[in-house]
């Protein structure tokens, strides 16, 4: 069993769910929107894109950059690519994916997709997985929007 986000409370004890997808789907929501460093206990936790939002978006190239000095000066974060797959080491799908992966151990064999739809000024997210309780197939979608 496992807890349903956002937490509710009923007769005094924390309300838990007995649909495991919906369980992974939230907490995979309440990654995506949490920003990196926002949270004392684990500053690691969020992704990183968020804290990015009022960076300079190149729409052309699909990557992000710098817009000030300060943290992540050495470009580790500047650069990636907006849309790509996990598979590829310079995009923030592959930064997704090891976020889920370090947070999420309900899931195996993560995969995420990011795609940027210019003329929606939306990125579409797409992760797919495994259940390791179940073995079920695993997916979630859903679209952040660009700041641009």
């Amino acid at each position: 069993m496992s807890l349903l986000l956002p937490l509710r409370v009923e007769n005094g004890r924390l309300v838990q769910t007995e649909n495991l997808h919906e369980a992974i789907a939230a907490f995979i929501e309440l990654l995506l929107t949490t920003t990196c460093h926002g949270t004392a206990p684990d500053p690691d936790f969020g992704f990183i894109f968020n804290n990015l939002r009022f960076e300079i978006f190149n729409e052309n190239e699909g990557v992000i950059y710098n817009s000030h000095h300060g943290d992540y000066e050495d470009g580790s974060l500047y650069g990636k690519k907006v849309s790509g797959t996990s598979r590829s080491v310079n995009t923030f799908a592959n930064e997704l994916r090891r976020a889920i992966e370090a947070y999420e151990k309900r899931l195996d064999q993560v995969a995420v997709t990011m795609a940027y739809l210019k003329n929606e000024k939306r990125i579409h997210i797409h992760i797919e997985g495994i259940i390791r309780e179940t073995n079920e197939a695993f997916r979630y979608d859903t679209s952040l929007n660009v700041w641009n």
